[in-house]
């Protein structure tokens, strides 16, 4: 089995076909389509000039009303940068936008119910984390013909690598136009400044780490050293002290007892639980809090990390990458200047497994009568820097300030007040994204450094359980980790009476079935990756 190797070279050479695409058509596909739908007459009748241009000739047949769906309620702004995305595109290629949103409680079901109650719409953002796989093998979504991409999305075709295709495709067919983000999940902590001064605190390792919290346990009375407590946290906290010196991965959502590293070309799935190293992992959370790292009440916390942060309750959180960071660096020096963020990335040089193309993307409706213009629209929303800007930052003198072309700043209140459409996030592309000038150039540089040195490409950033005939099993087991698994890592228990009590219900609840199927779909899916049989 083929299992992974190592990404090298910078962040642009991993895009670098889509920064020539785009040095040389991407920054005029503006102009270019005004020059088409200026004149819709002279585009009818331009007879050879329109039969060789599928764009004007598509222009030509008239004024379309495209209606999409992303996630999340309308922003304060939505209707204000909408209204300016529609003067753009009805000038551009004849379209106007019609954008709704679908609310974040039960956003899977009601994702899902859009496909089953037969509503007329064009396209849709998707995912992986959305049930993609579910809807495009239900017919959910329009098969995408690369032709057709080379026609309406020439740009898009250019920029787009033969693997990124390969990542939105399911038994041989293209279900999504998918971003062209490179982007890791950079796990840092994140210190309060001033105690890193105070205790002159550095962090080059895990030991550096656990012995920074030991020190500002022992001498921050008032000061939690690290709030830990729901399952999104605790996760963090098994990867900065478990699993990403061990260069692991979970295999199904939700269900962190099951895994394999990037390490094993193989791909051997396995459990946690069973391994030698990860007993030290939980003898080290006993000695943390018996050593009053965190709360003894921590279990029952409602409260994040890093809201305890923000709120001067604790010296340290975690966070997923330097763009989770530019609001809260605001946030942070808001409170105290003195409180300026230290970041520390604790396992530096982990593997990492770049997003991959099935995570973020924008899906055609199977019933949708204009497949092309959503092609064209989504062409000028992820190639062309005007249009880019405009759905992911608003309105430039409004929303944010252009510093240069490769950073912003926010326009508060106002940046807030929109924010950007969610549906950005599947036309993303890594040569046009801006970043927010609070953030510390060397903060991006080290992430820029990880994204090229650190990254592996492997099939599992595109492998998702198929979990259709595992429902019962699977809430069985993540009901049993929710209820053993975090008072263990917590170290708030007794950790082998739990840890046998756990086994134990695990077995009965069908963790080995469950280990079983996952690894055989994970061979399967890695032959059908690799074009082998």
């Amino acid at each position: 089995m083929t299992g992974l190797k190592r990404k090298t070279g910078t962040v642009a050479a991993l895009l670098l076909a889509g920064a020539v695409t785009l040095a040389g058509c991407g920054s005029a596909a503006t102009s270019e389509a005004s020059n088409q739908s200026s004149s819709p007459s002279t585009a009818q009748t331009s007879g050879d000039a329109a039969a060789n241009d599928p764009v004007k000739t598509e222009i030509a047949k008239g004024p379309v009303k495209l209606v999409g769906y992303q996630f999340g309620d309308n922003t304060v702004d939505h209707d204000l940068v909408l209204a300016e995305v529609n003067k753009r595109l009805e000038q551009d290629i004849n379209t106007t936008l019609d954008l709704r949103g679908i609310p974040w409680t039960d956003a899977e079901k009601k994702y899902k119910l859009l496909f089953a109650s037969g509503e007329d719409f064009d396209f849709c953002y998707s995912g992986a984390w959305i049930g993609f796989n579910q809807v495009a093998t239900t017919n959910g979504y329009m098969p995408i013909d690369l032709e057709m991409v080379k026609k309406y999305a020439p740009d898009t075709f250019a920029a787009t690598s033969e693997d990124r295709w390969k990542q939105v495709t399911i038994k041989g067919k293209i279900y999504g136009l998918p971003n062209i983000n490179a982007k890791v999940k950079n796990v840092l902590t994140v210190f309060r400044g001033d105690i890193v001064n105070k205790y002159n605190i550095t962090i080059a390792n895990k030991s550096d780490f656990v012995n920074s919290l030991f020190t500002i346990a022992k001498g921050e009375k008032d000061l939690l050293a690290w709030n830990v407590g729901n399952t999104e946290q605790n996760g963090r906290m098994r990867g900065i002290l478990y699993g990403q010196s061990k260069n692991l991965r979970d295999v199904i959502q939700g269900i962190p007892v099951l895994c394999v590293s990037l390490d094993d070309p193989e791909l051997k799935v396995f459990k946690t639980y069973e391994d030698p190293d990860y007993l030290e992992y939980l003898k080290t959370t006993k000695q943390l809090a018996d050593a009053g790292v965190w709360s003894k009440s921590a279990l029952s916390s409602k409260d994040s990390d890093e809201a305890n942060f923000n709120a001067e309750k604790s010296a340290v959180y975690i966070a997923d990458a330097f763009e989770t960071f530019n609001n809260n660096d605001a946030k942070t020096k808001a409170i105290n200047p003195a409180y300026e963020n230290k970041y520390f990335d604790v396992n530096k040089g982990y593997k990492k497994i770049p997003e991959g193309g099935n995570m973020s993307m924008i899906s055609i409706h199977a019933t949708s009568k204009h497949p092309e213009r959503v092609m064209m629209m989504f062409n000028l929303f992820e190639t062309n820097k005007q249009y880019f800007d405009l759905v992911t930052y608003g309105i430039e003198g409004v929303h944010y300030k252009a510093e240069g072309e490769k950073k912003f700043t926010a326009i508060q209140p106002k940046f807030n007040d929109f924010n950007g459409f969610t549906m950005a996030w599947g036309t993303n592309n890594s040569e046009l994204i801006r970043q927010n000038s609070i953030v510390p150039q060397e903060q991006i540089d080290e992430y820029n450094r990880s994204l090229s040195e650190d990254s592996v490409v492997t099939p599992l950033a595109t492998f998702t359980f198929d979990d259709s005939k595992f429902k019962n099993e699977e809430a069985a087991i993540t009901n049993i980790i929710e209820t053993y698994m975090i008072p263990i890592e917590m170290g708030l228990t007794d950790q082998q009476k739990g840890l046998d009590m756990m086994k134990q219900k695990l077995t009965a609840a069908g963790i080995d079935k469950l280990q079983a199927e996952v690894q055989a779909q994970i061979d399967a899916y890695v032959k059908e990756y690799n074009g082998t049989k």
